[in-house]
């Protein structure tokens, strides 16, 4: 069993050796679920939670071997800092270890298995999809083409696991003293808003190298050949041809980019092609193969191409365009289907 006393203490909702109970409070609070034990060893479980304008902290700890399947499409962030135990989550390609001191992410269309141990003791942040979605938008003056896919963990010793733990304990001490007096409620917006800027910042995610090009002014240079990268996405680029046109030397573009986007020229028309390979999967109406589909985008290994995307997305692109309402009319014909928005 966990030793480590319960941070949220004073917003306990459950101490039950009831599956159906701490079912019910858990699908409450964070998604509808389905509940599996491993062995014999019988539920003690205990649950705390708070909830602030728009996200909430559940504390949680089942006190048993067990096994929990999400059920509906998330439409929520959950950031998981786990105090004491270990679990994993189990991914369809992947299994992402729970460790004591780390953070593990998991995204809306991403679903995974989540399995912990007995002694297993979690801090969870749960935020709703559309907050995190506003706000990336409003940094990056431009909407989404694609949901905001955060990296699976992060160690113990990484800037964004200790800003998390150390903004849930405030927020605990603040909702013990303040949260229920009116006058904190614009406050509370303040400091939720804060707390998504700086996630957003901390931990990785597909937008993060875009998020980093927008914070800061682009050289002409740098900024006039990646808007020209994404104009040709699907004719390809030459490094030299394009140095020449934006008027500077090859060495000084490889810098710019590299300094300024954290990608060299290649790597970032890699990555923007690859994202627009994706989209064009979601989007592709019923008859269009994925072959044809990469074929239009000027990728000539569409086998090397595949191994890259899986990589990126942890599904190939027949599994996305699979996914894609136009293509599934009966679902049933792929086996446990990944869940990709």
């Amino acid at each position: 069993m966990a030793t480590t006393s319960f941070l949220l203490q004073k917003h306990g909702v459950l101490h039950t050796d009831s599956q159906d109970a701490i079912r019910e409070r858990v699908t409450h609070y964070l998604c509808p679920h389905n509940m599996r034990l491993f062995d014999e060893t019988p539920l003690a479980s205990r649950m705390s939670a708070v909830s602030f304008d728009q996200l909430s902290i559940i504390e949680l700890q089942y006190g048993a071997n067990v096994e929990i399947a999400p059920v509906d499409e998330s439409n929520v962030y959950l950031f998981r800092v786990t105090l004491e135990g270990q679990g994993a989550l189990v991914y369809p390609d992947r299994q992402v270890s729970m460790v004591q001191g780390g953070v593990t992410v998991t995204s809306p269309c991403q679903r995974a298995l989540i399995q912990t141990s007995q002694s297993c003791h979690n801090l969870i942040v749960r935020i709703p999809r559309h907050q995190l979605e506003q706000r990336l938008t409003h940094r990056l003056q431009q909407s989404l083409k694609l949901p905001i896919l955060f990296e699976h963990c992060a160690s113990a010793h990484s800037p964004g696991t200790e800003f998390l733990l150390n903004t849930i304990k405030y927020f605990a001490r603040f909702s013990d003293v303040h949260l229920k007096q009116p006058v904190y409620h614009e406050q509370i917006k303040l400091m939720e808003g804060y707390f998504y800027d700086s996630l957003l910042g901390l931990f990785k995610h597909n937008y993060s190298q875009r998020l980093q090009a927008e914070s800061s002014p682009l050289p002409y240079h740098v900024k006039s050949a990646k808007q020209h990268i994404d104009q040709h996405l699907k004719q390809g680029i030459a490094i030299n041809a394009l140095a020449q046109k934006v008027g500077v030397s090859t060495r000084t573009l490889q810098h710019g980019f590299q300094q300024f986007l954290g990608l060299s020229p290649k790597a970032y028309f890699t990555q923007q092609r690859m994202q627009s390979v994706h989209r064009t999967l979601l989007e592709a109406p019923r008859g269009k193969r994925v072959t044809e589909i990469v074929l239009q985008h000027g990728i000539n290994s569409p086998g090397h191409f595949a191994t890259q995307y899986k990589e990126v997305y942890g599904v190939t692109p027949v599994q996305t365009l699979h996914t894609n309402s136009h293509h599934t009319p009966d679902r049933a014909v792929i086996p446990n289907p990944p869940s990709l928005c």
